[in-house]
């Protein structure tokens, strides 16, 4: 507003709000209008090739699922409704004998539509079918539950975050962008204040400072740069040495941010805020400050709006906080920006700080404001953000811009859940023309969505959504997904170690047989047993083939008192009354060969059925003797060893 102030727009007194949904006899459409008033459509259900009661529920449905508090604010995604309607009228209209009303329609039906639709897509359409008829009443029980209930097909959404290289080489870019602009405006503001205190000598034909800070003062007082006044231009044109200056654009640019700086501005603010695009553009340059402005902690409260979000919940306070001042110094960088890169509220005030020269002349309260030089050099002020301007920021850094027909599956408003929805943008080409593949090998893209996604992975808690929204956006997201099976696989492979530690076998090597003979009572001590059993353990007379006993008549498996009748091949490798003596190895050894075989041989779903936990635990025994130890026990296999495994292996030892 003016200093002044405005009167409110206000329709005229006879104006009436047009009907959204028009069922006559002739016509059956529904009227659709951005809440923002920028566009409009009229969608016509009689064109859909099905019956006229089929028609009309169809239009009641989509007319109650774009309404006021419905949450679909564009017309992108009221679109996405209108597809997903047309996908489901298009089936209705095949199916023999057809239907003519919503209480003919059974979960068949709804189910065979789902399963028309392509793999790729069904996920989308699914969730379309459940926005439009989540409240409708006319279907029955079964035909609405083959809809809403059931779990969604497996989806990998195909925006997916920035790699750690993408980042960087993106946001060199964005960090260059912003040295630069501020550089020249201070240049820019150090230049006229130079002037105005003359210290820039004279005016003359070779003084170009004084002519560039002479510019910059006519610029800065009267929004407009010199003109020279001619009856060919009664409206003033531009003379020769303020073109040699670089013109209108080059001036104003000495001043204020252009429009594609803005836009670097804008996606640093998504990197470090998680914020969407549109919502940031919208920013106001008011805000407040609970610290006023005195100290630590250095935070701003900006009012921002997300009309996605509903009515109740479409106005947030954002607080831009300061990087604390304990991580100053680790923070420090080499270039002098210290953390500004990494503190929203400094990139806010810097910013604000950046546009204070446009947002003055041109009347705005915004924070992101630019010059727009129109033909003949006429200046222009614009405010907030658009996609159009990351194509031209893209293009400038050789970046490609992602196009907007291939904007992703329920992106924007009312988009599928799991998708990162922008209120006002996504990156790529005006309007909705189809464009020819472009090759892969074009280099890094610039999508807004995908630097989100990467901040909010990165900050790892929900922002302006719920939890729920933020698990789905990791649940489709291919890093979040393959973190999480690293995380699974390491903490389980953690587990699996310490049970194995826990039922380990203790092996009683070539020296604690030394030790046992020269001190048995000790030796004895130290595994738990008594000398006596210590001894018929050395002697090998209480082998149970792979391994010893150290209580044949104590098992965990039948109980105390009674023998053990446990598997010599299965059972025995995880008895806490199990230990192994060298004098087995050759045993086993050749065991875990024939086991080793047995799985080529074997169908791989039975061989892990029957012996996979025995190899394993063979083969965890094997590794407490060396390479060369293995290799001798190997060689030292007798024809009774190999028969007796050969037993042990066909069952014939569990059958005695």
């Amino acid at each position: 507003m003016s200093r002044r102030g405005r009167k409110a727009s206000v329709p005229p007194g006879n104006w009436h709000s047009p009907e959204r949904l028009v069922v006559t006899e002739d016509e059956c459409s529904v009227f659709f209008v951005e809440e923002k008033g920028r566009r409009s459509k009229v969608y016509d259900f009689t064109k859909l090739q099905v019956g006229t009661g089929i028609q009309r529920w169809l239009a009641r449905s989509f007319a109650r699922a774009t309404g006021p508090d419905s949450g679909v604010n564009r017309v992108s995604a009221a679109e996405g409704l209108w597809n997903g309607v047309q996908l489901l009228a298009k089936h209705l209209g095949k199916v023999d004998p057809p239907v003519h009303q919503p209480a003919h329609i059974t979960a068949v039906h709804i189910k065979e539509s789902l399963l028309a639709v392509p793999l790729g897509s069904k996920k989308g359409h699914t969730e379309r079918l459940r926005a439009i008829f989540r409240a409708d009443r006319e279907l029955p029980a079964e035909a609405r539950n083959a809809i809403l209930h059931g779990r969604l097909p497996a989806y990998e959404s195909k925006v997916q975050p920035y790699s750690h290289d993408e980042h960087q080489e993106l946001m060199t870019a964005v960090r260059h962008d912003i040295r630069v602009a501020r550089d020249r405006i201070q240049e820019g503001r150090e230049l006229l204040a130079a002037y105005r205190r003359g210290d820039l000598g004279p005016p003359g034909r070779f003084n170009h400072a004084e002519k560039l800070g002479r510019a910059l003062d006519t610029l800065d007082r009267t929004g407009d740069v010199p003109r020279r006044v001619t009856p060919s231009s009664p409206q003033g044109g531009i003379p020769s040495w303020v073109q040699a200056l670089g013109g209108v654009f080059g001036l104003v640019s000495r001043l204020t941010l252009t429009r594609t700086e803005t836009v670097a501005f804008c996606l640093m603010l998504i990197d470090l805020t998680s914020e969407n695009f549109g919502t940031i553009g919208e920013w106001p340059a008011a805000h407040f400050r609970p610290d006023g402005g005195l100290g630590e902690p250095a935070v701003a409260l900006v009012d921002e709006v997300k009309p996605r979000r509903g009515p109740s919940l479409e106005f947030m306070v954002k607080p831009l906080e300061d990087v604390p001042a304990s991580l100053a110094d680790v923070l420090q960088t080499d270039d002098g920006d210290k953390h500004l890169y990494r503190s929203a509220f400094r990139v806010y005030q810097l910013l604000l700080d950046l546009t204070e020269f446009a947002r003055s002349l041109g009347g705005e309260t915004h924070a992101f404001c630019y010059p727009k030089v129109r033909a003949k050099g006429g200046l222009a002020w614009g405010h907030g953000t658009h996609r159009s301007g990351i194509v031209a920021w893209a293009a400038g850094h050789g970046f490609s811009p992602e196009k907007r027909a291939d904007r992703p599956e329920g992106e924007g408003e009312g988009g599928a859940p799991g998708e990162l929805p922008d209120d006002h943008a996504a990156t790529g080409q005006d309007g909705g023309k189809e464009e020819a593949e472009e090759p892969e090998d074009q280099g890094l893209s610039v999508n807004v969505h995908r630097l989100r996604r990467a901040a909010l992975e990165r900050g790892g808690r929900p922002v302006a959504h719920t939890r729920e929204m933020y698990q789905n956006y990791l649940r489709t997201s291919r890093p979040a997904v393959q973190r999480g099976r690293t995380v699974m696989r390491e903490a389980l492979e953690e587990e699996v170690a310490k049970a194995r530690v826990v039922q380990e076998i203790p092996v009683l090597t070539d020296a604690f047989l030394v030790h046992a003979a020269e001190a048995p009572e000790q030796a004895a001590v130290d595994i738990g047993v008594d000398t006596k059993t210590l001894a018929q353990l050395i002697s090998g007379e209480q082998d149970t083939v792979l391994v010893g006993c150290t209580a044949p008549e104590d098992s965990p498996f039948t109980g105390p008192g009674k023998p053990c009748g446990a598997s010599f091949l299965d059972d025995c490798l995880r008895c806490e009354n199990a230990c192994a003596l060298p004098h087995q190895l050759p045993v086993q050894v050749e065991a875990h060969g024939r086991l080793k075989h047995l799985k080529r041989d074997l169908d791989p779903r039975l061989w892990a059925h029957l012996h996979a936990e025995t190899f394993a635990r063979l083969s965890n025994l094997l590794g407490h003797y060396t390479l060369a130890e293995r290799s001798n026990a190997r060689d030292r296999v007798t024809a009774a060893e190999r028969t007796l495994v050969d037993d042990l292996i066909r069952g014939r030892m569990d059958l005695r």
